[in-house]
């Protein structure tokens, strides 16, 4: 059996899909997997998917692959010569990589249903978004109805914990060591860089505290005490994560990996709606949304603005939350992870 998977996305994207490789490996070892993925986050499903296997591409390379039908054809000859029994298709894929799974043939082809993507009709199946899923559960089901289709019919209910032994094992967590990483992958999405800067100097009071470059914020001063660090590669952040006895930032793709690590934290999730929330180890996480705003959470499952709508008060749902809050919820999660 060989299965083509597709997930181009950024790194929190990754590791809540990171749990369908590793049972996929688990439950069918003599399966051939093929994933297209983006090449900063490959190192996650190294222990699964063997190099020659796994496909890397820039997200935003692979959305815009269908203007220029000559790249698009070289990408569609490669994966149509694998000959992909079927294809399972991550819930929020380009057009591009429908139509890649499409004509990389394959009898299955599973993905998420009701997505705004200019191609339709790829999918031999589509698995719509239920209330109450995580994003992890709904590429979980995803694989459920492609695996059902195939006649695999023994898939668990819900999915493990992601095992990133293979890139951050043996690590001690620092009882007094707090990380904060600033930034997200869309700037509404980002509580201001400024407070976490002054949160950090706070906690730095009593805590080691390493602040995470993010090159999407602006720079700012650090103040005394609060160390920058710039991990180099995936393998580094994971061990840098795994040290920590708390992580603070946004609704990020280091907050996810945080969670499967089972690191405690505080996330300030602004206009990000509920699936995106940490999917493991929920005792240990903070999850800060501001309650009753109209507009919230914008920044839905099936639909991201890219900016906040919000003209009479601009990121209220980020901005509101003030630094002696965000300070008080730390010492809170802290105390309770003692």
């Amino acid at each position: 059996m060989h299965l083509g998977l597709f997930k181009t996305n950024y790194l929190g994207d990754n590791v809540v899909f990171l749990p369908v490789v590793q049972e996929l490996r688990r439950r069918y070892p003599d399966w051939r997997l093929t994933l297209v993925t983006a090449p900063r986050v490959a190192e996650l499903f190294a222990a699964d998917v063997a190099e020659a296997d796994r496909r890397a591409i820039e997200p935003e390379a692979m959305r815009r692959l269908w203007r220029t039908p000559w790249r698009f054809a070289r990408w569609a000859a490669d994966l149509r010569a694998r000959k992909f029994d079927a294809s399972l298709v991550g819930y929020d894929q380009s057009s591009s990589a429908h139509a890649l799974a499409w004509v990389a043939g394959g009898r299955v082809r599973v993905g998420g249903a009701g997505l705004r993507i200019r191609l339709q009709g790829t999918l031999t199946r589509g698995v719509t978004h239920q209330p109450g899923w995580s994003i992890a559960q709904w590429n979980w089901e995803i694989a459920r109805a492609g695996l059902g289709d195939l006649g695999c019919k023994d898939w668990p209910a819900t999915p493990p914990v992601p095992d990133l032994r293979h890139l951050g094992g043996g690590v001690t967590r620092e009882p007094r060591r707090v990380i904060i990483h600033p930034g997200s992958k869309w700037h509404y999405t980002q509580w201001p860089v400024e407070r976490y800067a002054e949160l950090a100097g706070r906690l730095a009071r009593d805590h080691e505290v390493l602040w995470i470059r993010a090159p999407e914020v602006a720079a700012v001063p650090l103040p005394d005490g609060v160390r920058e660090i710039a991990p180099a590669g995936l393998d580094a952040l994971v061990r840098t994560l795994a040290s920590a006895a708390l992580f603070v930032g946004n609704n990020s793709g280091p907050m996810h990996v945080a969670s499967a690590l089972g690191t405690p934290l505080v996330a300030i999730t602004g206009p990000t709606d509920f699936p995106w929330d940490p999917s493991w180890h929920r005792e240990r996480a903070t999850v800060l949304r501001w309650p009753a705003l109209e507009c919230q959470p914008c920044d839905r499952v099936q639909y991201a603005p890219g900016r906040c709508a919000r003209a009479t008060e601009p990121l209220a749902c980020l901005r509101r939350w003030s630094v002696d809050a965000i300070e008080a919820a730390c010492r809170v999660r802290r105390a309770e992870g003692a």
